[in-house]
């Protein structure tokens, strides 16, 4: 008997999640199991035991994993972890989740920010979360590319546009295993995938393919779209979280006096004005003079505040907490999650080392393109009219202002820049926790801000770090729904489309 057999018979017991299901040339409709939307002989291979899955005390659902190759672009496989919705809403749709890095697994959005398990540092065991994000859509996480994660092989890549052709033939043989001609794809990512999301949206735009490519909208949030000169500019997020720093007034009067020197904090004032200047100020470049590097100072002496000092979150603290993802690396723990022998096999690849970010891998020369919102990212917007720039208050990385500098920057849809003040409030509607019911447990009320012109949101969010669905998973679920288009605005006050 075939393991589609068995789930087949299984299935005439217990049936508690019907939905309808998608044809299929070799399972008739009467036979195929009505809560496995696609499962079908081709896609048994992939098959994830849900009800089983290693240490997950619960069952995660309908699920598909495996490799598929990059061919002819690529010469290795790209790894996805596939999560059907039963969402009503999401019957024609598919969302993307990219890591950024370079060199980062997917597979860490999945396990500590919006998969149907979670398993943050610190605790227990996994737990459900009611904001994951196949409550809303049918999502795909995908360790991109060849060297990442669990995707075998060495890179081969040199720029984006490699990048980008090797997914996209990846994409089309998962578009066909899984029979979803046609489908709205959304590509959603953190971090350096704001170099990887709007490159690979651009050539799904190229290929003027609406079966395989019909790219809908993208989100990405506290992205890499410029250069660090423009995206790290520090003093100004320290003055304003200088009681979180709590650093000691001689070295704060030292750093602004060379913050004023370099003219870091001034071109901010000057770029961020609503509509922008007709001269834009040219950018500051700190490596010009060592007294400009002041990021590096700046975190150097808040680690000797906090040993554990966090650049991605400013508020954490000591200790480390053990992290199944095994980040940071003093605080691995007896073990990271998908180097285990057992969760690999359950996902159908061979015994591998895994690591969650290794960015040697991937460009061995650097990576040669020019930053997003210099190259593909305006034409993303106005193909789409429909792209989400995300970012956490609490990220020390890359800085809000230092992404609005970009925007302001950045010409789309025939005008430079937000016209208008970004300041209207991210409002997330308050609903009863999954935990407690008299918890709010993923936050709510205002969130943030959120502003919209001519095709592109940008949303902040006042208590997040680098990563939003982590630290603010209500509010990033929120621009999910704007995304998929469950509602008109982050101003919307309508109740979540949460499937519980």
């Amino acid at each position: 008997m075939t393991l589609l057999s068995l789930i087949v018979a299984a299935a005439f017991v217990s049936n508690s999640h019907a939905t309808t299901s998608k044809s299929n040339p070799v399972v008739s409709e009467v036979d195929k199991p009505k809560e496995f939307q696609f499962l079908s002989n081709v896609t048994e291979k992939f098959f994830v035991n849900g009800t089983n899955f290693p240490l997950v005390p619960f069952d995660i659902g309908e699920s598909y994993a495996g490799l598929l190759p990059n061919t002819p672009h690529g010469d290795s496989k790209l790894f996805f972890w596939f999560f059907p919705s039963l969402n009503p809403t999401a019957k024609n749709e598919i969302t993307i989740w990219l890591q950024g890095g370079p060199g980062c697994s997917s597979l860490d959005g999945l396990l500590q920010e919006n998969g149907p398990f979670l398993w943050q540092s610190g605790t227990y065991q996994p737990v459900r979360i009611m904001y994951s994000w196949n409550n809303l859509t049918n999502i795909v996480y995908i360790d991109q590319h060849v060297g990442t994660g669990l995707s075998p092989g060495k890179s081969m890549v040199n720029n984006e546009v490699d990048i980008s052709n090797q997914f996209n033939d990846f994409w089309r043989r998962f578009i066909d295993i899984f029979d979803m001609q046609g489908y709205k794809v959304y590509i959603t990512g953190e971090s350096y995938a704001g170099m990887y999301i709007p490159y690979i949206a651009e050539g799904f735009i190229n290929k003027n393919d609406t079966e395989h490519f019909n790219l809908k909208g993208i989100q990405i949030n506290d992205p890499t779209i410029n250069e660090l000169n423009v995206l790290a500019n520090a003093v100004a997020t320290l003055n304003h979280f200088s009681s979180i720093f709590s650093l000691n007034e001689t070295f704060m009067k030292d750093i602004n006096a060379r913050d004023e020197k370099c003219g870091l904090t001034k071109f901010l004032n000057e770029a961020l004005t609503y509509p922008p200047p007709k001269n834009f100020p040219a950018t500051p470049n700190p490596w010009s003079d060592p007294d400009c590097l002041v990021w590096y100072d700046i975190t150097a002496a808040a680690q000797l505040v906090n040993p554990c000092f966090n650049m991605y979150h400013l508020t954490d603290f000591c200790p480390f907490l053990l992290d199944p993802m095994g980040f940071p690396s003093l605080a691995a723990g007896p073990g990271i999650y998908f180097n285990r022998s057992d969760v690999q096999k359950a996902l159908h690849v061979p015994s591998t080392n895994y690591s969650l970010c290794d960015e040697t891998v991937i460009f061995s020369n650097g990576d040669r393109s020019v930053p997003s919102a210099l190259g593909p990212l305006p034409k993303v917007i106005e193909a789409t009219n429909n792209v989400i720039i995300g970012h956490g208050w609490f990220d020390f990385l890359f800085f809000l202002n230092g992404t609005l500098a970009t925007i302001q920057n950045m010409t789309w849809n025939g005008a430079q820049g937000f016209q208008y003040p970004p300041t209207e409030p991210l409002i997330v509607p308050y609903t009863q926790g999954q935990v407690d019911p008299n918890t709010w447990d993923g936050g709510s009320g205002v969130l943030g801000t959120a502003h919209t012109e001519r095709g592109l949101t940008f949303s902040s969010v006042y208590r997040s770090g680098h990563e939003i669905p982590q630290y603010a998973p209500g509010a990033a679920y929120r621009q999910l729904e704007l995304l998929l288009g469950r509602i008109k605005s982050l101003q919307d006050t309508g109740p979540f489309t949460t499937q519980q």
